[in-house]
C-alpha cells in the first residue's frame, strides 16, 4: 500500500515495539515462505497494522518462534508464528501487487513500463497462488483498479469520489477479518474510512509531483491550480487537513466498536497518534513518504 499507517515509535514501550517488530517479521517471513523471496519487498507498514488488527480480533493465538532471518542469518529473530491471519494479509499484498504493476505498465513512462514487465510474471504467478486461497480478492482489487482508471481518464473534480474505489477496496478487505454479522459490519465501515484516508493523505502527498508529471490528482482539479505558489499550497492542505480530520474522527469512533483480545495498546498508538504523524509529516511538507523499510 502507501507507508503511511504505523505507529507513532516515541510514545511505544518497549514491549509494544518489540511486540509490532515481531508481526512485521512475521509478515515478512510469510511473504517469503509463500510467495518467494521477492515478495519481501512488498513488506509495508500498512499490511502489518492489517496483520495486527487480524491477530487482536482472534481468541486463538499462534505465538511467537525464533527464526533466522535473509538480513541477518547469523542471529534468529523473534516473529509471529505464520497462521491463517500472515496467510490473509500477505494473499492481499500479492494481488494488489500484480494490479499496481499492470497499472503502472499502463501509466509509466519507458523506463518504468520496461521494469514492470520485468516484474509482471512474478506478479502474475504470485497473484494466482492467493487467489487459489482467496478467490475474493482478485474481485476486489480488479474492481478497485477499473474504478480508479475510470475517474482518472473522466478527469473527476470530486475529492470525494476519487477517494471512493480505494475505500470501498478497503471496506471489502477488512469485512473478510470479521467473524459474525455485527463485526464484519463494523469492520467494513473501518476499512472504508481508513481507504478514504489513505488515498486523500496519498494525493495531498504527491501534489507537487503530479502537477509535475501532468498526473491526475483531484485536489489540483477541484481547485484549478496550474502552478503551486504557497497560497495554493496552504488553501489545499488547509481544505485536506479538514478532510482528513473528519476522516479519521469516525475512523477513531468506529474502532472503537471493536472487540479486541489483544494489542490495544499498539493498535491504539497507530490509530490515534501514529496517523496523526504521518498526517503531520505530510501537510508539514516534511516527507518522510511511503518508507517501507524497517521500523
Amino acid at each position: 500500500m502507501f507507508g503511511y499507517i504505523k505507529p507513532f515509535k516515541p510514545e511505544l514501550k518497549i514491549k509494544e515495539f518489540d511486540t509490532y517488530q515481531a508481526v512485521y517479521c512475521g509478515l515478512c517471513h510469510q511473504l517469503g515462505k509463500a510467495f518467494g523471496p521477492f515478495a519481501k519487498m512488498t513488506l509495508s507498514y500498512d499490511f502489518t497494522f492489517v496483520a495486527v488488527l487480524s491477530m487482536a480480533l482472534r481468541k486463538n493465538f499462534c505465538g511467537f518462534q525464533k527464526t533466522r532471518c535473509m538480513a541477518n542469518p547469523l542471529k534468529k529473530k523473534t516473529c509471529a508464528v505464520p497462521g491463517e491471519d500472515m496467510e490473509f494479509v500477505s494473499s492481499c499484498a500479492m494481488v494488489m501487487l500484480y494490479y499496481k504493476v499492470k497499472d503502472n505498465i499502463h501509466d509509466s513512462g519507458l523506463v518504468k513500463k520496461l521494469g514492470c514487465y520485468i516484474l509482471l510474471p512474478f506478479a502474475s504467478s504470485a497473484r494466482k497462488k492467493a487467489v487459489r486461497l482467496y478467490p475474493e480478492l482478485d474481485q476486489i482489487f480488479a474492481e478497485m483498479m477499473k474504478d480508479q482508471f475510470q475517474l482518472e481518464k473522466d478527469k473527476t473534480v470530486s475529492v470525494d469520489a476519487a477517494a471512493e474505489p480505494t475505500a470501498k477496496a478497503l471496506q471489502a478487505v477488512f469485512s473478510m477479518l470479521g467473524d459474525g454479522e455485527t463485526e464484519k459490519r463494523v469492520l467494513s465501515r473501518f476499512g472504508y474510512l481508513l481507504g478514504r484516508w489513505v488515498y486523500l493523505l496519498d494525493a495531498l502527498d504527491d501534489l507537487e509531483d503530479d502537477l509535475k508529471a501532468g498526473s491526475y490528482n483531484p485536489f489540483l482539479l477541484k481547485f484549478s491550480v496550474d502552478n503551486l505558489s504557497e497560497e495554493e499550497i496552504k488553501e489545499i492542505l488547509d481544505y485536506g487537513k479538514g478532510t482528513l480530520n473528519i476522516t479519521v474522527a469516525e475512523m477513531g469512533t468506529t474502532y472503537e466498536l471493536l472487540e479486541l483480545y489483544r494489542y490495544k495498546t499498539i493498535l491504539d498508538n497507530i490509530i490515534y497518534l501514529g496517523l496523526k504523524a504521518s498526517a503531520d509529516s505530510v501537510l508539514s511538507g516534511e516527507k518522510d513518504k511511503k518508507h517501507k523499510g524497517e521500523f
